[in-house]
């Protein structure tokens, strides 16, 4: 499915809701993460004890959750070692990050056009409750979104669709109201799943990689014109149709 096609779908009325993610869709955390995976990879001697790369950080590590990651890189791991090693990599996160964060271009007018708009909206995260609370504290929205679901909290994290459903759920929105942003396959499989309409930002993944999993439309930022017509045009049969076609 091409913007073309979502163009074409569009129509009077909007969404109810906007559901997303927070790591490299609302600010440019991936950087400060391959770095801190970089440093503690190395001393674990995984790749070989070098420094890991942006293909292994893409494919093997971004917007997935840690036990799933410490189940493929650390097989022989006990639950306990996987649960420590991660408490202190997202230690170490939160103390590389300070100063770094940036809010991708465009957030804060998007924000200022979703509260104009009454649309409700979410923070759906793999990201541990601290990592999140952190990064939405720097972008000054702790207490915005209507509700912010840690994948952690729940029975199943991403790539399962259940953290985009209880999001729903709480705001009483339904999937073919609902747009989902996500920048990595793991998150965009999600929302995919979920029903929702889900938009791949080109933050830290490749088109062909976003496009594959289902994302119905690509954004370099939120300054995207066609994006913004589309949150505020698109109605519940838009998306429908669009995501049947």
């Amino acid at each position: 499915m091409t913007r073309t096609a979502v163009q074409a779908a569009s129509g009077p009325g909007a969404v109810r809701g906007i559901l997303f993610d927070v790591d490299g869709t609302l600010c440019d955390s991936d950087p400060v993460h391959f770095e801190v995976f970089q440093e503690l990879l190395m001393k674990e001697g995984i790749n070989g004890g070098k420094p890991i790369d942006e293909h292994f950080f893409r494919t093997m590590i971004a917007g997935r959750q840690n036990a799933l990651i410490c189940k493929d890189l650390f097989p022989h791991w006990t639950v306990e070692q996987a649960e420590r090693w991660s408490e202190m990599k997202e230690a170490r996160f939160r103390e590389m990050a300070v100063g770094k964060l940036k809010p991708i271009e465009g957030l804060q007018e998007i924000f200022h056009f979703l509260d104009q708009a009454g649309i409700k909206k979410a923070a759906v995260t793999n990201a541990p409750r601290k990592n999140a609370e952190f990064m939405l504290s720097v972008l000054g929205r702790l207490d915005w979104f209507d509700t912010i679901v840690i994948g952690d909290e729940c029975k199943k994290a991403k790539p399962d669709p259940m953290p985009y459903q209880i999001a729903m759920e709480r705001l009483g929105l339904k999937p073919e109201e609902t747009v989902v942003v996500e920048d990595s396959p793991s998150g965009a499989t999600a929302g995919v799943k979920s029903g929702a309409f889900t938009v791949g930002i080109l933050t830290s993944q490749h088109a062909d990689t976003l496009t594959s999993v289902g994302c119905k439309m690509l954004i370099k930022d939120y300054r995207d014109a066609e994006f913004m017509t589309m949150i505020g045009s698109m109605n519940s049969e838009d998306i429908q149709s669009v995501l049947k076609a």
